[in-house]
């Protein structure tokens, strides 16, 4: 990011907006992802809108030799890319509408009660199949059960730290995209509590699937009958476990010795002033020790009334600052979020299959399934300067089940003839 930008982000407003049309609030939560940024994982998933990808390799072919000759039979290609991968996708949101209605925990629809859904695996396990495939499509990576739990009890600066109950789930299933290096606002106690950009490891594109073994209801009712999708944008590594139901706030020692501390300090003030006056109520212990007793008692319960309200404090302080992070990074939720992840496959899948089939196109000899790859690879870094990790088989396999390609025993691809109509 370039200095002036950073400048203006950073700079102090009285209202909390600056120049920017969003507020630094807002940045130090969704965080600043420069166009540039560097990527800690090299991933399947391109970043382009295929439109804008078309253009691009449009301009890359129009500088080619004799590609005025071959440009006719590349955009049947296209069309023909299209159309099979608009057909998957639209068989593919059929079939997650008609499995998903009855699991969906928004559906306004009311089941008979003899068709009503049950957790049962001939219901799910069909659903979990088809979007484990389309993720998978959309460039997404599954995360580990370990890499979930090394977020738990963990914190970034913006995040809170959690404790998670992994027990309450019969199904989790947490998937990233996007494994990029953010930039967040942050005031820290050596600067002056001045605000500062620091680099931060967030993933784009966070997916959550989960269904409770039981009801669970904190906030908000999570039925254990029903399956539940969410997206979540720009989420750091180390909150993760923010996203899971059933997590509870781990106040730090810091956090316990804030609440316990003045309030320990307080009552021994308090008990050194009372103290003073027990050499003056000697001579009348019969009366003032009542008092004393009474005082120390007071004094006693009011201190605990203090640090019970300012537990509850720390607490809640924690729970706005997880209520906010998660009102400006939730995306969709449920069958939006099912009908999203369809779009970012179908559009992941053009990409692919557009890429491989024009890198096959403008090459003069027939090329090697690792010559492709390097070149696909090339020319998405030429493009929009992001290294990817193209997933040459599967994309190959669906070229030749369009016949746009072919393959001969060497296993080397050319262009086949597309026909016409």
């Amino acid at each position: 990011m370039s200095k002036s930008v950073e400048r203006i982000l950073t700079t102090w407003s009285i209202d909390g907006t600056g120049p920017l049309t969003r507020s630094i609030a807002e940045v130090s939560t969704s965080g600043w992802i420069d166009p540039d940024a560097s990527h800690w994982a090299i991933e399947t998933f391109i970043p382009i809108e295929t439109s804008v990808l078309l253009d691009h390799l449009t301009a890359v072919a129009d500088r080619l030799p004799n590609w005025s000759q071959r440009r006719e039979s590349f955009e049947l290609a296209v069309e023909q890319i299209v159309s099979h991968v608009d057909q998957i996708s639209a068989k593919r949101q059929t079939e997650f509408s008609d499995r998903y209605h009855e699991l969906d925990p928004d559906s306004d629809c009311k089941i008979p009660s003899t068709a009503r859904a049950s957790c049962d695996d001939t219901k799910t396990e069909p659903l979990f199949e088809l979007l484990e495939t389309t993720i998978k499509d959309a460039g997404y990576s599954k995360l580990t059960q370990e890499d979930i739990e090394r977020c738990v009890g963990v914190a970034s600066h913006w995040g809170v730290p959690m404790s998670a109950n992994f027990e309450l789930f019969r199904h989790l299933s947490v998937y990233a995209r996007g494994d990029v290096v953010g930039r967040r606002c942050h005031r820290h106690l050596r600067k002056l509590y001045r605000l500062q950009m620091v680099d931060v490891a967030i993933y784009q594109r966070l997916v959550v699937i989960f269904q409770l073994g039981e009801d669970f209801e904190r906030g908000e009712l999570l039925p254990a009958d029903k399956l539940h999708l969410r997206i979540f944008k720009n989420i750091p590594k180390q909150d993760v476990d923010m996203l899971l139901p059933g997590t509870k706030i781990k106040l730090s020692g810091i956090d316990h010795a804030k609440v316990i501390v003045p309030s320990l300090s307080g009552w021994l003030f308090s008990l050194q002033k009372i103290s003073r006056f027990v050499l003056v109520t000697l001579a009348l212990a019969a009366y003032y020790s009542t008092a004393l007793i009474i005082g120390l008692v007071l004094a006693a319960i009011g201190y605990g009334v203090k640090s019970f309200f300012g537990y509850f404090q720390t607490k809640n302080r924690y729970l706005l600052n997880l209520t906010r992070n998660l009102y400006f990074q939730k995306l969709d939720t449920n069958a939006g979020a099912g009908l999203q992840l369809v779009g970012q496959a179908r559009r992941q899948m053009m990409n692919e299959a557009i890429l491989a089939y024009f890198a096959i196109a403008t090459e003069t000899e027939p090329m090697s399934h690792r010559k492709l790859r390097r070149k696909c690879e090339r020319l998405v870094r030429e493009a929009i300067e992001v290294e990817i990790d193209f997933p040459v088989e599967p994309v190959i396999n669906r070229l030749l089940e369009l016949n746009v390609i072919s393959q001969d025993r060497q296993r080397k691809l050319s262009v086949a003839p597309v026909p016409v109509g």
